[in-house]
């Protein structure tokens, strides 16, 4: 690892633990074992640290929504294609797929550190106060009302006001991840948030799955079973 990732692993550790306003160019230096001025030659201040860590996640956010392909909510095509593949998913593949975000991407040791950071800070710094609110709370919520609207037309989902839905889904996922954030060192408290992750997912689906979903899924079943028979 190279001098300028460690500085930014080491200022994300202590920034997520105590705060940016609390830790100095120093902290980080000693931390490191280099001295302050091999810091400046990566970073023109303590400042710049932070706002490259905010940089990495964001790039790391983009890459995992890319990945996920969620950036193409008006893209009619790519919705109908993924309400036909909620409806073919049975109850265990839906749940990992829900749960392959939690487990693949925020509950990753850098965007725990990151959140933790981000959730001290929020009240020294009115941007970042902005970020926060943008990313764990609006952005959310309106690519969630927006999909949960194309599989309701769709026939995915029961007939409802999809930005309802948006908080019915959402708000207990955010709930437990910020439960999780004090404690993202204690296996035990992570199991029973991913516990109760799992029954969440399962519950929504139960819930407010729509009845044409089940028959194309049960339809499905019965074809691969006359399959396996022939």
């Amino acid at each position: 690892m190279d001098t300028r990732q460690k500085i930014l692993d080491t200022a994300l550790e202590m920034f997520s633990r105590r705060g940016f306003t609390a830790v100095s160019v120093r902290d980080i230096s000693y931390a490191v074992g280099v001295k302050e001025s091999a810091l400046y030659k990566h970073f023109r201040n303590k400042q710049d640290v932070f706002d490259a860590l905010i940089q990495n996640y964001m790039d790391m956010s983009l890459t995992r929504m890319e990945q996920a392909q969620v950036l193409h909510t008006d893209d009619s095509s790519h919705i109908e294609k993924e309400a036909a593949l909620y409806m073919q998913l049975g109850e265990n593949e839906f749940v990992e797929l829900g749960m392959s975000f939690f487990k693949g991407f925020l509950m990753t040791p850098y965007v725990m550190k990151f959140w933790r950071m981000i959730s001290i800070e929020q009240y020294n710094n009115p941007k970042i106060a902005g970020l926060y609110n943008s990313a764990l709370y609006e952005e959310p919520m309106v690519f969630q009302t927006i999909f949960f609207s194309r599989l309701i037309q769709e026939g995915a989902l029961k007939k409802a006001d999809p930005k309802q839905l948006a908080i019915e889904f959402y708000a207990p996922m955010l709930l437990l991840f910020l439960r999780m954030l004090p404690f993202h060192e204690d296996d035990k408290i992570i199991a029973e948030t991913l516990v109760l992750f799992r029954e969440h997912i399962l519950h929504f689906r139960k819930t407010y799955g729509a009845k044409q979903a089940l028959l194309i899924k049960n339809s499905q079943n019965s074809v691969d079973r006359t399959n396996k028979r022939m």
